[in-house]
């Protein structure tokens, strides 16, 4: 949200690709003259580093940004006389370069996707067959305002009535045109900030928007109503390709709300899920209230704090830990861990591995030409799925974390319901029952997939048309449950071989003496999630409607309970042949990406 209170404007302030321009535009060409000041040549980047020095939160936060790799640092020397006849060599390290930074910084990401967005409206308006003329937006805001008025409005047009805006200009939206923004938690919900506090902030809200509200005039009554989440960071976690992302976009539909995730955001990947399918927040970790600096705090840590201490807010943070650890720390309130069969999960973990897209679906010659190293990749990733959701039942008891576990099959079938199930958990308000709004914002944000498959009844959607994003499993339903168990990616030697593994690691936690005592029964974890081809005839037993599993249950935690994530070790191996090692595989199979396997043709 825009800055209230008009805050003075300051570089670190400045988005990142906006504060290089400037910073550029100080570097100065190398001074190749006999310039000389106190018998020392100037750095050709003298003023750029000097106006970052100046102040301790520039140099923590910005000047990193901008260091050279030591093998890139170019050294100059020069001889500079002392006196008549002695002279003396003066060397000069470039370890800093001020050049203009990729379009990355997510302010600026979220400004050109809503700036998209309101430009797809007028598409809209325009073939509609209706003789009324519609105001696309309100004019006279910001792209941020607009964001936030019209969050706010259709807030009290659910809650208060239509006649509570007197505006008619504003409109209900189709859920791919509304316009999303980043978290203000201190607005909503800063357990150190006094109500009247609150109220005040929350009445500059609505100046900043311009609205004139009727019957609004209790804001305590509307602080808790008007963000969807508990306070602190909530973890999206899930092993790889187990529908994190389709999660984040659905999350970020209903909330209208980035989410945000602990990968650097400089990766080929994150690029793509940016620039490509409108998830802005990629490297965005959240932070806990306001920024505060310990007096006696590492250098390090300092060093953290004042780098994160400008990211906008998000209350969502995805994560792959412990499989592989992500680029900074997070402290997280709850975990939302979401689970996909591993047949499927691993399948498309080896096309994730061998495209190096989120999308692209690989041939079946490669599955021919490659099968070898395919078995192998199963038979390994079948303990690394394991260990994975082991991990997180595990460190979620110990510190007394709530755990909501969600299943990817269960999120595609009925996602209304299990959305709703979503919300209540991010909520945490002790009420089981969610809030009439946010059941309309769910119903709302998945209606137009509804219809795109005729399914009127708003029970079932299909997820594959939820926006630029289209998973793998496209077609939705129960047709891409076990699509891998179909087109018999795994040998019977091969399946026997993963449900052994699960076997063997529930009786090794049973024979532990360090047993976590909320694993009841000790069934593996397949035969927990419903996954047992054998016992349970995965995949045609989610043609029913499937009970929820025991883990499924919020766990009662700590009063200030919090994890901290990407600190302790990965479940993965160093010299893990199937982690990032395949990355390295890929390229010496593909001529360093240049002959890419073959895709299938989408």
């Amino acid at each position: 949200m825009a800055d209230v209170s008009h805050s003075p404007p300051n570089l670190s302030n400045l988005p990142r690709n906006t504060l290089s321009i400037v910073l550029s535009y100080l570097q100065q060409c190398p001074i190749e003259s006999n310039e000389i000041t106190n018998d020392v040549k100037r750095p050709h980047n003298r003023d750029a580093i000097s106006l970052l020095l100046a102040n301790r939160r520039f140099a923590f936060a910005i000047l990193p940004l901008f260091r050279l790799p030591k093998h890139l640092c170019k050294v100059r020397e020069y001889e500079v006389k002392n006196g008549s006849s002695e002279s003396r060599t003066v060397v000069l390290v470039e370890k800093y370069r001020f050049i203009t930074l990729p379009i990355q910084d997510p302010r600026i990401l979220l400004d050109r996707l809503n700036t998209r967005r309101l430009r797809r409206r007028i598409m809209y308006e325009q073939q509609q067959e209706t003789s009324e003329c519609t105001k696309c937006y309100q004019f006279g805001r910001t792209i941020e305002e607009l964001a936030w008025e019209e969050w706010l409005i259709s807030q009290i047009r659910h809650r208060e009535g239509a006649g509570a805006i007197e505006d008619k200009q504003y409109q209900v939206w189709p859920a791919h045109l509304e316009l999303l923004r980043f978290s203000d938690r201190t607005i909503y919900d800063d357990e150190h900030t006094d109500i009247t506090v609150k109220k005040t902030k929350f009445k500059k809200l609505f100046r900043l928007c311009g609205m004139k509200l009727i019957g609004i005039t209790q804001a305590d009554e509307w602080l808790p109503q008007c963000n969807p989440f508990a306070s602190g960071i909530t973890l999206l976690s899930s092993y790889p390709r187990s529908g994190n992302t389709l999660m984040r976009t659905l999350l970020e539909r209903i909330t209208s709300s980035v989410t945000g995730s602990d990968t650097r955001p400089d990766r080929s990947l994150s690029i793509k899920l940016a620039l490509e399918h409108d998830l802005v927040g990629e490297g965005l970790t959240g932070k806990d209230g306001a920024f505060k600096m310990v007096s006696n705090a590492s250098l390090t840590q300092k060093r953290r704090l004042y780098q994160t201490a400008y990211d906008p807010l998000v209350n969502i943070v995805k994560t792959h830990f412990p499989e592989r650890k992500g680029w900074r720390q997070v402290t997280a309130k709850r975990v939302l861990l979401l689970v996909r069969n591993p047949y499927d999960a691993i399948d498309s973990y080896w096309n994730l591995c061998c495209t190096n897209t989120h999308t692209s679906s690989l041939d079946e010659s490669v599955y021919t030409k490659f099968a070898t190293k395919f078995e192998s990749l199963a038979k390994h990733e079948i303990k690394i799925w394991c260990d994975f959701h082991y991990y997180w039942f595990d460190v979620c008891a110990k510190e007394g974390i709530p755990l909501l576990v969600v299943r990817y099959e269960d999120l595609i079938l009925n996602t209304e319901k299990e959305m709703q199930r979503v919300l209540t958990f991010l909520n945490e308000s002790g009420n089981n029952e969610l809030d009439e709004f946010w059941k309309w914002r769910i119903e709302h944000s998945t209606e137009i997939a509804s219809k795109s498959k005729g399914k009127a009844n708003g029970k079932a959607s299909c997820t594959a048309s939820l926006g630029s994003y289209r998973p793998r499993s496209s077609n939705g339903g129960l047709s891409s449950i076990g699509k891998s168990l179909r087109k018999h990616r795994y040998s019977e030697s091969v399946l026997r071989h993963m449900n052994d593994v699960a076997a063997s690691i529930a009786l090794e936690r049973k024979m532990s003496t360090n047993t976590i005592q909320s694993d009841q029964n000790h069934m593996t974890l397949l035969q927990r999630f419903g996954y047992d081809i054998v016992n349970q005839q995965f995949p045609s037993n989610f043609a029913r409607p499937l009970p929820p599993v025991d883990i499924l249950m919020v766990r009662s935690r700590k009063k200030h309970g919090s994890i901290q994530i990407n600190t302790t070790a990965e479940i993965r191996n160093k010299d893990d042949p199937f982690g990032r090692a395949m990355t390295n595989w890929r390229r010496s199979e593909t001529n360093g990406d240049r002959d890419p396997f073959p895709l299938v043709t989408r």
